[in-house]
């Protein structure tokens, strides 16, 4: 999919929405009254919740990335732009390794196995509160802390990008060689060799010693090389966020109609 129409899909898009959540103490309370039709309304409600909030924190990411790509090509600034690609291809795998892990999980009713269901909410809560950082320690201003090694509970380690890089590559022919395009734009967004590109203007004509010039705005012919190299790959992100956004959001609209009673829902205890 295009840049441009990606980017015409997410500005779409309404401004804002929510997802509320019971608390805690809602849970516990339809707990220890046993009554197990309050329970599974409430496992339920927040896990539609938090598949909503899966949606909507990609697609309004997608958005700022897209409208900061938009930015940075329009005033020529070649470093931002290849720094905000290579976040684009971040975020598409990262949304991919979330999209199909849920696929993965019979969590299209209207009957459902609780440890389906189980899953769906541990994962999309693995979305919501993947780290490595410690942040508590931050919070609680214990500097001492944030100096040693911070290993997050399994339940709430971000997941490693090259991993779902690795998930990414076997979605289709077309992200087969996804690995390359990531690690040519990290050369770029890291202070490397590539990264000089963005401000070193390229050679026009023949001279008798080896002239390196250097720019704020290196001109367009060094703009053109930047753009036919990651272009393919930048847009490749963008688009790659919203075909999955397409793709979850008949889900989103079943399981909304669960919530309203629209249809009868069955809950399989013993799987």
């Amino acid at each position: 999919m295009a840049i441009e129409r990606s980017y015409d899909v997410l500005l779409a898009l309404p401004e804002q929405d929510s997802a509320r959540f019971f608390r805690l103490e809602d849970h516990q309370k339809a707990a220890d009254t046993g009554d197990v039709e309050q329970v599974c309304l409430h496992l339920l409600s927040d896990v539609y919740n938090w598949l909503k909030f899966f949606w909507w924190t990609s697609a309004f990411k997608a958005r700022q990335l897209a409208a900061a790509l938009v930015q940075s090509y329009n005033s020529d600034n070649h470093l931002a732009w290849l720094i905000l690609g290579r976040s684009s291809m971040e975020y598409a795998a990262v949304s991919y390794y979330f999209f199909k892990k849920i696929s993965q999980l019979q969590v299209q009713g209207p009957v459902f196995a609780m440890s389906h269901l189980n899953g769906m909410e541990d994962l999309l809560l693995q979305y919501a509160h993947g780290t490595r950082f410690n942040w508590p320690d931050l919070f609680a201003g214990n500097r001492d802390a944030l100096g040693k090694k911070f290993t997050p509970a399994e339940s709430t380690s971000a997941v490693n990008v090259l991993t779902a890089l690795d998930h990414l590559a076997k979605r289709d022919d077309r992200y087969r060689d996804v690995r390359i395009g990531y690690d040519m734009l990290s050369d770029f967004a890291h202070p490397n060799m590539a990264s000089h590109a963005s401000v070193v203007e390229m050679p026009t004509e023949p001279v008798q010693m080896h002239e390196c010039r250097i720019a704020a705005w290196p001109g367009a012919p060094r703009g053109e090389f930047i753009m036919v190299v990651s272009l393919p790959w930048v847009s490749m992100g963008i688009g790659t966020t919203v075909e999955l956004l397409v793709e979850t959001a008949p889900l989103l609209e079943t399981w909304l109609t669960y919530l309203d009673g629209g249809i009868r829902i069955t809950i399989d205890f013993t799987r």
